[in-house]
């Protein structure tokens, strides 16, 4: 049934009319005529169309006053009488004016009714000083309130001379708005309705394409895992709580099975513990281990001998660490006997007592990462050099009586670098104490991000630095060193931090990077412990594997996500009766004035 949205009637029962109150027809009405003007009121804002009676302001002495009007504020009838009154000093009223604010009553009454403010009577002349003459007033003058008509006379005024005569007085309104004889009217009748308007309809696009069938039910099958969106046949199970997260993987339980393997090297002998510690640290080149032995009759295996102490592999969870073994204890107890072996990385060759201490003198011009290669000659170790590297001019670097890693150590200090060791392979690595800076992490990619869903336990250490923004750096050695204040780039440069020195800062790369160092070390900061599972290669979303001394590591917790320098690890594993656990704990340097 079709609907009239407008007042036509209905067509014979086909139609039924709904009317919504719209004019509308099927051609254009007329236009609407304006109708003629019938009355007009103007007001006047300054000047007023006519005045039949102007009032007569004077300057000086004036008439004696002998009629009154009354003046109205707003909407002022026509005045019909004159009044005269003083500006200044007023000699003797012989008649009255009565001013009322806002009503318009005549009256005319002896006596003077000023509401504006009182007139003093004065009998003396009045003087005017014009800049350099003392001129009498002669005749009275009169000066506009508002903006006035056109009077009898002009007022002139001479800029630094006689002021002349004035013999009449100028003619004011007082601001009353006078009449008018023409205006303008606007017809107030509604507008000319607008049409309805009706679009035709979108022709009609292709068919949607059919949607997939899926199989019988007794052929769907069940993901006990993240949903499986648009392909068919597979139907999300929901146990209860999902675990698939859309922001960040999360998941309620966490499942490791973990598995421990020691090893001695050369010809893998396997050996029995109960429990191993390994710990590392940025102020040591090398990991020190513990390791407590299942069974004390295998001590016998890794004693050390006259040629050196043994070496062990270490394999937790498919990560592997080399050691060797330097010392050992035991003890007994009742029904049982127990021995535990301490140990550090192979790296510990190249220090005493096992590498003897040596003197060096450069004769030739050397990088750095040459005089760190020089130094494991003929080792069987290599070096990795991470740091910035320079020229050293002959005869800036000598030593006496130190073995090949404490010469290597000295060589990164230079610079602010630190020595590690590779877990596993004979390697040693030169890098910068912060290899970026604090202002920096946030836009470094960082090597672990850490879920705090893991996070087993965490402790907190505050700690603070003044927030120094300069450093001098300055080399020793006369006609080969050099002095360079180092300056944070945006800061102003004025807290110090202490000077430093070195025979080895020989161009402005080598004093700039020692300062970077320094000055990445302010300001407050805390050292969070956080002991979270070691997970077993390869990974899955939201775990971590083995986390490594200067490893930037963003954790993302509830209060936000923050970044964190690691600056020691320890891995401790504990094989029971029932179960094996491995954990790591992590210290992560946070910098909350430069960082998160």
């Amino acid at each position: 049934m079709g609907l009239n949205l407008g007042p036509l009637p209905g067509l014979g029962g086909a139609r039924v009319g709904l009317n919504l109150g719209i004019d509308w027809d099927d051609g254009p009405g007329p236009e609407p005529v304006p109708a003629t003007l019938r009355s007009s009121t103007a007001l006047c804002w300054r000047d007023a169309g006519r005045i039949r009676v102007a009032a007569l302001v004077g300057w000086g002495y004036s008439d004696v006053l002998t009629r009154a009007a009354d003046t109205a504020w707003g909407r002022a009838p026509l005045i019909t009488h004159s009044t005269q009154l003083p500006w200044g000093l007023t000699p003797l009223l012989k008649g009255g004016s009565v001013l009322r604010w806002r009503q318009s009553t005549p009256k005319a009454r002896v006596g003077c009714e000023l509401g504006w403010g009182a007139l003093p009577l004065t009998w003396s002349s009045l003087t005017l000083k014009w800049r350099a003459h003392l001129l009498g007033a002669r005749a009275s003058a009169v000066l506009p309130w508002a903006s006035g008509l056109r009077g009898g006379r002009s007022l002139d005024l001479n800029w630094r001379c006689q002021l002349p005569l004035v013999s009449a007085g100028r003619r004011l309104p007082w601001g009353h708005p006078g009449t008018t004889r023409w205006g303008a009217r606007l017809p107030w009748r509604p507008a000319r309705p607008l049409p309805w308007i009706v679009r035709p309809a979108k022709p009609p696009g292709p068919d949607p394409e059919p949607q997939p069938t899926f199989p019988p039910g007794n052929l769907i099958g069940l993901t006990l895992g993240c949903a499986i969106v648009g392909v068919p046949g597979l139907a999300p199970l929901n146990l209860g709580v999902t675990a698939c997260y859309l922001v960040r993987p999360q998941r309620r339980t966490y499942v490791v099975i973990n598995s421990v393997s020691v090893v001695r090297l050369p010809d893998r002998t396997p050996i029995q513990v109960e429990s191993i510690s390994i710990s590392s640290s940025v102020d040591a080149w090398g990991s020190s281990y513990d390791i407590e032995l299942a069974d004390s009759a295998q001590l016998a295996l890794l004693k050390p001998t006259a040629a050196g102490p043994r070496l062990i592999e270490i394999n937790l969870n498919g990560y592997v660490w080399t050691a060797v073994m330097e010392s050992y204890s035991g003890r007994r107890e009742w029904s049982r006997t127990g021995a535990t072996l301490a140990g550090r990385s192979r790296t510990a060759l190249l220090a005493g007592p096992y590498a003897p201490g040596r003197v060096k003198a450069t004769t030739e011009e050397r990088s750095m990462a040459q005089l760190v290669d020089e130094e494991l000659a003929d080792t069987g170790f290599t070096a990795s050099y991470d740091t910035v590297d320079w020229l050293v001019p002959p005869g800036a670097w000598f030593y006496d009586a130190l073995p090949a890693l404490d010469a290597i150590s000295r060589l990164a200090e230079a610079s602010g670098a630190v020595v590690q060791s590779d877990p596993a392979e004979p390697t040693l690595r030169v890098r910068a104490r912060y290899p970026d800076s604090p202002w920096d992490w946030r836009d470094r990619t960082p090597a672990h991000v850490l879920q705090e869903d893991i996070i087993t336990n965490e402790s907190l250490q505050m700690r603070s630095a003044p927030l120094y923004d300069a450093v001098v750096v300055t080399g020793e050695l006369a006609g080969k060193g050099v002095t360079c204040r180092v300056r944070r780039a945006g800061e102003a440069g004025q807290l110090f931090a202490q000077q430093v020195s070195s025979p080895l800062i020989n161009t402005a790369a080598a004093g700039a990077e020692r300062g970077r160092n320094i000055l990445a070390d302010r300001g407050e900061q805390a050292a969070i412990d956080l002991v979270v599972p070691l997970f077993t290669a390869p990974l899955r979303p939201g775990e971590v594997g083995r986390i490594l001394p200067l490893d930037l590591v963003e954790v993302v917790a509830e209060e936000g996500t923050w970044h964190g320098l690691c600056t020691a690890v320890r891995t401790e594993a504990r094989i029971g009766e029932k179960a094996v656990v491995i954990e790591q704990t992590i210290t992560l340097e946070r910098h909350y004035s430069d960082a998160d």
